[in-house]
């Protein structure tokens, strides 16, 4: 370490400090999506070794490429580094045609993980001489659970389900008539739901046992080009008059990014004669790690999609 010090010295009091901090970091935004182009090819960038491996790498090398300088405080160094961080992820997604969902959904993790690096590096540098287990400790920790879901052995559990429910002054007639309505998804939503695209057109022509609904999707990757047109489509497995289940037969969605969905159960509960309880359960596979971040996330997600699906489709109360 103490060897790339002095040779980074060396370029800096002969090209020119600023001029070899900036070459430092566009090599690490080209040695960044090398990795990410490493672990795609080995089946391995939906693992932790891309969510959490790769960047507190990269925030090491950042620390090396680009040190604090002695005068700064630590709230100053914290800036220029997060702010370095950040380029680098940003022109690393730019290189690898990441779309703007998959930025989003990457910055609270990535900035936890680089502030983590910054943390131990900054501890390490300051405790010089005396107790340094935290700094040393960390960068272990760190790395080894960026091996999460790198093997089935090394992931947590995928299966999840996500429910919804409401009381509505509809009957169950009712609201099962509502599925077979025009449905326009396209409309106010929470946060979350609100970066990615709805279905901007729902093939819905029957609720007999069998029956196929075709969900139609459309994201812009750079907000209004590089597209990606996909389809999801469901089975009717089982249809009662209280109570619905389906099953995904196909998905190419942008969701399928991040989860696999599997179906879901309608059942609706009659409590007075124009009264009903709705029960939407979606259950999916997860398929990025770690758990512990994509977990809540998705299951919020999915949640919020439940929800959302009752409100807009389910509780319509005009004939159409």
């Amino acid at each position: 370490m103490n060897r790339i010090h002095t040779w980074l010295d060396h370029l800096r009091s002969r090209y020119g400090e600023r001029r070899v901090n900036w070459l430092g970091v566009l090599l690490l935004i080209g040695i960044g999506s090398a990795g990410v182009h490493l672990l795609v090819r080995h089946n391995l960038d939906s693992s932790a070794l891309l969510y959490v491996g790769l960047p507190y790498l990269g925030a090491l090398a950042i620390v090396i490429v680009r040190p604090p300088r002695s005068r700064d405080r630590w709230w100053h160094a914290y800036r220029d580094f997060t702010l370095t961080s950040l380029i680098v992820l940003l022109a690393s997604s730019i290189v690898l045609f990441e779309g703007f969902v998959c930025v989003l959904l990457f910055l609270p993790i990535y900035f936890l993980v680089v502030s983590i690096a910054f943390l131990g590096t900054w501890w390490l540098n300051r405790n010089q001489g005396r107790d340094r287990t935290l700094g040393m400790l960390l960068p272990v920790l760190v790395l080894s659970s960026s091996f999460e879901g790198t093997t089935e052995t090394l992931s947590a559990e995928r299966i999840a389900q996500a429910e919804a429910s409401r009381i509505i002054e509809l009957s169950p007639d009712r609201i099962m008539r509502n599925l077979l309505r025009p449905i326009e998804l396209d409309t106010d939503r929470s946060w979350l739901l609100a970066i990615f695209p709805m279905p901007y057109r729902v093939d819905a022509d029957s609720l007999e046992e069998g029956a196929i609904h075709r969900m139609h999707t459309r994201y812009h990757r750079w907000f209004v080009t590089n597209t990606r047109e996909g389809e999801v489509h469901l089975e009717i497995v089982d249809f009662e008059p209280d109570r619905l289940r389906t099953r995904v037969v196909h998905d190419t969605s942008f969701f399928a990014t991040y989860l696999t969905q599997l179906g879901s159960e309608l059942t609706l509960t009659r409590i007075a004669s124009n009264r009903t309880e709705i029960r939407l359960r979606l259950e999916y596979r997860r398929n990025l790690d770690p758990a512990w971040y994509f977990h809540p996330l998705q299951q919020y997600a999915m949640h919020e999609m439940a929800a959302f699906f009752i409100d807009e489709v389910l509780i319509r109360d005009s004939d159409a």
